[in-house]
């Protein structure tokens, strides 16, 4: 009887999601985004690629032309050259484009897969113009439903993709995490990860990686 009145007080809290609420859901999930979290956040970023590994300090309470600071670059000290590069890049960087990575999210394909008693987990279709690249990538998205907020999305491909002739993509990858900036903070980004690789024309290989993280979360507004 116990567990009987456990398992109705959980039905009561949770919500059913039907086949035909998921486009909904996802869209919900995705709004709880907060992609401008640095107007009101210090931060930690950290990046590495195939050529580079730097982590970089950001604090909207500086001057605008100081809120980037530039701690290393494959783990030693920058140069004068390398912070003023840097800050320079970071000027001509937009992130407003930042949600437009949900985008390749075709959420009228959500098709669930598992859930549990902390997330849904679906599979979907990309928004993508090349059918090959359809045909070949597995996709997901996870939903968490203690505030339906958006946890992950992950593409990977089974098999080689051709996008045009001469083109052989073998690796394909791309993953993005979302979680709470701090403990009943804003949903932000995490963890942003691309790997491209494969060969072109044959004989020329190329590859590309590219490894985003966010850390270190310090609020710097006025209320929380």
């Amino acid at each position: 009887m116990r567990r009987l009145a456990c398992t109705l007080l959980w039905i009561g809290f949770v919500t059913p999601v039907l086949a035909e609420d998921y486009n909904a859901l996802f869209d919900e999930a995705a709004e709880s985004i907060e992609w401008n979290f640095g107007e009101a956040w210090a931060y930690t970023e950290t990046y590495a690629n195939e050529e580079q590994s730097r982590v970089a300090r950001f604090d909207p309470r500086q001057p605008e032309d100081e809120r980037w600071t530039l701690v290393s670059i494959d783990g030693r000290k920058p140069t004068e050259a390398e912070i003023t590069e840097f800050r320079s890049d970071k000027e001509d960087s937009d992130s407003t484009d930042s949600s437009n990575r949900l985008e390749i999210v075709g959420a009228d394909t959500l098709e669930l897969i598992e859930e549990t008693d902390a997330r849904w987990r679906f599979r979907f279709i990309p928004n993508e113009d090349e059918i090959d690249l359809v045909d070949n990538v597995d996709a997901t998205v996870s939903i968490r439903k203690d505030g339906r907020w958006l946890e992950a999305i992950d593409l990977r491909n089974h098999s080689d993709i051709r996008p045009g002739f001469g083109t052989k993509i073998g690796t394909f990858l791309v993953h993005l995490e979302f979680a709470p900036a701090v403990v009943n903070g804003p949903i932000v980004p995490k963890t942003m990860r691309i790997q491209v690789s494969g060969r072109a024309l044959l004989f020329i290989g190329f590859s590309e990686t590219e490894h985003i993280e966010y850390s270190d979360f310090d609020y710097s507004g006025d209320e929380l």
